[in-house]
């Protein structure tokens, strides 16, 4: 047989071979296309001739690689359970897949995507996935306000380093409070309260100053920068979780918003 006629004979073979994929085992894929080799000899010997057209005769005789497989094999289907059909599965194919395709985040970004956990179990010859159970990191919350809401992270970043007052940062807390009063996020009662408690709370304590001041401006100097800023700083804490959980409801919002469904 000549080299093109047996490459046409090799491409024959090879599509009957992908035909039976999956309608038999490899043992008897094998068998079969040894099978149709030895027809396709037995009748290129009776014709005397091993051409190019010749070959293609007979190859035309057979059909194509489907009617032929479809015909002597009658549509036989995939056994499930046949071991040879399904291979054994790789130790390695159990590995939870890296975090950029779904796996467990681990280090610093799980402090923002939070514990992921993927499971694949193993039944016999079939996987089930279990999928990735992810629940919000630490700075999850976080990140979503810096994203939608920068101006007002900015905001309480400056209230809570109002907080220690013994840092004499106090003076940041009127940025903070300028902030507040221009966001587009929080509502007026949010404002009132983000402003205005820090200033009672600093007024109440200067009231319980206990030193002596010979002029009113000598009083409110000494007692600011004595007892105010202690109360500033301590409602400063509390007005920034609060505003903090305001903030992160409507940075939320907007996210989910721009998230597209059903996916």
């Amino acid at each position: 047989m000549t080299q093109r006629s047996e490459q046409l004979v090799l491409d024959y073979l090879s599509e009957v071979g992908l035909v039976l994929h999956g309608r038999m085992t490899a043992r008897e894929r094998t068998a079969y296309l040894t099978d149709v080799r030895a027809r396709i000899e037995a009748r290129r010997a009776a014709a005397g001739r091993d051409d190019v057209e010749t070959v293609r005769g007979i190859l035309r005789g057979l059909g194509t690689p489907g009617d032929l497989v479809e015909r002597e094999l009658d549509g036989r289907d995939l056994d499930i359970e046949d071991a040879e059909l399904l291979p054994p599965r790789p130790h390695h194919a159990d590995r939870p897949p890296p975090p950029w395709r779904g796996g467990p985040s681990r280090g610093l970004l799980s402090l923002v995507e939070g514990p992921g956990r993927t499971e694949l179990r193993v039944r016999g010859r079939g996987t089930e996935d279990r999928g990735d159970e992810r629940g919000p990191g630490l700075l999850h919350g976080p990140v979503i306000l810096v994203r939608r809401a920068p101006a007002e992270a900015v905001a309480l970043l400056l209230l809570l380093a109002a907080v220690p007052w013994w840092w004499g940062l106090s003076f940041l807390w009127v940025l903070g409070a300028a902030l507040i009063l221009l966001s587009s996020v929080w509502r007026t009662r949010d404002k009132w309260i983000g402003v205005g408690l820090p200033l009672a709370a600093c007024v109440l304590g200067m009231t319980l100053w206990t030193g002596e001041a010979r002029f009113i401006d000598q009083y409110i100097q000494e007692s600011l920068s004595a007892t105010g800023v202690i109360g500033l700083g301590a409602a400063s804490l509390g007005c920034a979780v609060h505003l903090y959980a305001r903030a992160l409801r409507s940075a939320r919002a907007m996210e989910d918003a721009e998230t597209p469904r059903g996916f």
